[in-house]
């Protein structure tokens, strides 16, 4: 094994985290000015924010946050994965680039990049509730009782993984524009107040954009919020294919319903290997079960 081109591969890597981390310092700012505001609401609610925010669960939520925000998975992992796909696809299986709007002004690729990503989106996120495969990957982001706005983060590797493969023949068929930081950086802080925890609606916009009070359902324990709201960013598709239900003025309680996994950090990185062990265990045994019958 040669460990010298490990060596070198996590420095370089190590150092493009340092470049994007100052590149994105403005965002990091604006980011803890969102993170303010949210405990100056939950002070005013008269939450005990020292006691949420020390809590084990929400450290937990912060070290994912760490990791995605240094870059550090997407450059060591992510990145490379992403590289292969198209080196693949290039060498292989060119007819496949469409680009079909890659001719198009870069503010149009933008909103189609957009809007079809977050429709294939919103049914990859109905597939991963309806399918146990699937939510063995993502079951982890739904493992938290104490919804945050670092829950945003709480996705293994896997299930980082998993998207990225899935979603990754929109840019190959549309040709789509890559996201510019900001925007990108946009995408994030609104995911994290989607994850809040709080109600807040939007008002008539939460309509059409997803609110910390329409995703705060979708984590809901409750039998009626269960695989509802799957909407990432614009609602309109629960209300367009029936997934939407109101949230409702009783208070909310979040986390897995039929079962409970571990918190730690660790556990969550093998929990979806974890999860389709037992998936296949119980399939194994099932046959048995009838003959026994």
């Amino acid at each position: 094994m040669d460990f010298g081109g490990i060596q070198a591969l996590a420095i370089k890597a190590v150092n493009a985290a340092a470049r994007n981390i100052g590149a994105e310092l403005p965002f990091y700012i604006i980011l803890a000015v969102a993170l303010t505001a949210v405990v100056v609401a939950e002070l005013i609610q008269r939450r005990n924010v020292w006691k949420r925010y020390t809590s084990r669960n929400v450290r937990t939520d912060m070290l994912y946050a760490v990791l995605e925000l240094s870059h550090l998975e997407a450059l060591l992992i992510l990145a490379p994965v992403a590289a292969g796909l198209n080196a693949t696809i290039d060498g292989d299986l060119p007819w496949l680039r469409l680009d079909a709007i890659a001719a198009a002004p870069l503010w149009l690729k933008l909103v189609v990049t957009l809007i079809v990503t977050d429709f294939a989106a919103y049914w990859l996120h109905r597939w991963k509730h309806a399918w146990p495969v699937l939510w063995q990957f993502h079951k982890v982001h739904h493992s938290q009782s104490e919804l945050n706005v670092f829950t945003r983060f709480r996705f293994p590797l896997l299930d980082r993984l998993l998207d990225m493969v899935m979603l990754f023949p929109i840019g190959v068929i549309t040709g789509s524009a890559a996201v510019p930081l900001a925007l990108y950086l946009f995408m994030v802080l609104r995911s994290c107040l989607e994850h809040s925890g709080q109600t807040w609606t939007y008002g008539p916009l939460g309509w059409l954009i997803v609110s910390p009070s329409f995703h705060g359902t979708h984590h809901s324990r409750a039998p009626e919020h269960i695989d509802r709201n799957f909407a990432g960013v614009f609602a309109i598709w629960d209300r367009m294919f029936g997934t939407y239900v109101p949230r409702g003025d009783k208070p909310l309680s979040y986390g897995l319903h039929h079962e409970q996994i571990p918190q730690g950090f660790l556990y969550g990185q093998i929990a979806p290997i974890h999860g389709l062990w037992k998936l296949a265990r119980a399939k194994k045994a099932a046959p048995n079960m009838e003959t026994a019958a």
